[in-house]
């Protein structure tokens, strides 16, 4: 990815903001890099379609999942997007929480 121009920390980092791919990037600049990177990305690199109702709906129930299991994920935001806690968070916790609602997601690929 950041061959591509998509600044991303490396994997297992442990760094949550490997949460947020691409953060600040220009939306088609990730595009790019995702449809170049598709070979080794577990999700088949497809961005999921945040107007989509169903994919909203499947994103407040992954907030509502992850505060269920104890960390406070507001709902996703007017452009559809999640914002994921940043300092001040336990990462086991968040892990095993992403771990219980994990199948909310699943279905979103494209």
């Amino acid at each position: 990815m950041r061959r591509n121009g998509v600044d991303v920390p490396d994997p297992g980092s442990g760094d949550l903001e490997a949460m947020r791919l691409g953060k600040g990037t220009d939306p088609k600049k990730l595009e790019a890099a995702l449809h170049e990177c598709r070979p080794w990305l577990q999700a088949g690199g497809k961005l999921p379609d945040l107007e989509d109702p169903k994919v909203r709906d499947r994103y407040v129930k992954f907030a509502q999942c992850m505060r269920e299991n104890g960390v406070n994920l507001p709902d996703p935001g007017p452009d559809g997007r999640l914002r994921f806690p940043s300092g001040g968070i336990d990462e086991g916790a968040f892990e095993k929480a992403r771990e219980a609602c994990k199948a909310h997601l699943t279905v979103i690929r494209q």
